[in-house]
């Protein structure tokens, strides 16, 4: 059965499944270049967790971007629990738990994470041009999905 629930990202099972993102960032790009876990615990962040049969598998964040945009991050599924309608479940989740809070969500990945680029297409996210750091990084991949009506196109940083 699968779970997925808010939870404080500096708790055991939080920290456990960072580290195994973080570890597999490394593993693909030799560096982990995302956001710190003390920067998820921020209050206007929502981290939430999901659980398959009581065992966390995945993760993923929506961090406050400006007043009307919220950035997905660290967004994680256990290699186990891939394939299996956990990523699409947890983008979901988060989706809904924000819902009204953004009307567009942006988020930055990698050329190294194909799978990844797949499950945001598959749930609706368009690609977009990179900003800050990433505008630059040839490794970079930027999308957006709309929540509500609003202007498409480059978050401005």
């Amino acid at each position: 059965m699968l779970e997925i629930r808010r939870i404080d990202p500096l708790s055991d099972d939080g920290t456990n499944l960072f580290q195994r993102l973080s570890q597999e960032q490394i593993d693909r790009y030799g560096r982990d270049g995302g956001r710190k876990l003390v920067d998820l615990a921020r209050e206007d962040v929502l981290f939430m967790a999901a659980y398959l049969d009581g065992v966390p598998v995945a993760c993923g964040a929506v961090v406050p971007f400006d007043k009307s945009v919220g950035e997905l991050s660290r967004i994680f599924v256990d290699p186990s629990a891939r394939k299996n309608g956990v990523g699409t479940a947890v983008m979901g989740a988060l989706e809904e738990a924000i819902h009204g809070r953004y009307s567009r969500l942006v988020l930055e990945t990698g050329t190294e994470q194909p799978e990844s680029m797949h499950l945001y297409e598959k749930c609706g996210y368009t690609p977009i041009t990179c900003w800050g750091e990433s505008a630059n990084n040839s490794k970079s991949r930027c999308y957006e999905k709309q929540l509500s009506a609003g202007p498409k196109g480059t978050p401005d940083a």
